[in-house]
């Protein structure tokens, strides 16, 4: 006799197909990223050296605030993209809160705030924003199932 197939876990299914949306998204940001970095990083380090500001403070936060955005950047995209090829919550969870806490403030401030903006800040600034603004409207859909399936895997237990 053969054992009977495994029964088809729809769960596990609908899980997949609803992290499809967030993998999308973490591979075209990726390549915006690196777009948005070169353009902006060379930007930011041109303000510095050959442009003249008013307020000290706002040309010595230029380049700190550009490195906290390009070293939260990757850490954002490498655990987002881990959370979704593994499906763990814990790097889901970081992905989002990385999404929101240094992210959007220094997109903010790069693309809005400088003292001296030129237009393609405003634009490139805006366009991340949108890709951040998507990133959270898409975490109720992946992140939200998984935290019940983890849930009830550990009533089952």
């Amino acid at each position: 006799m053969t054992a009977p197939p495994p029964p088809f876990n729809r769960h596990l299914l609908r899980r997949k197909e609803e992290k499809i949306t967030l993998a999308v998204l973490i591979h075209y940001t990726f390549y915006f990223s690196f777009v948005f970095a070169v353009l902006i990083g060379r930007l930011v380090f041109e303000k510095h050296q050959h442009l003249h500001f008013c307020n000290d403070l706002q040309k010595s936060l230029l380049i700190p605030v550009y490195c906290i955005w390009l070293v939260a950047e990757m850490t954002r995209l490498y655990v987002g993209m881990k959370g979704v090829l593994r499906d763990k919550l814990p790097e889901m969870s970081a992905f989002f809160l990385l999404s929101f806490f240094p992210q959007v403030w220094t997109v903010i401030y790069l693309g809005f705030l400088q003292e001296i903006i030129f237009p393609f800040d405003r634009v490139l600034g805006a366009i991340m924003l949108l890709g951040l603004c998507w990133s959270w409207c898409s975490r109720g859909d992946s992140c939200v199932p998984s935290l019940q399936g983890n849930l009830r895997n550990f009533i089952e237990i």
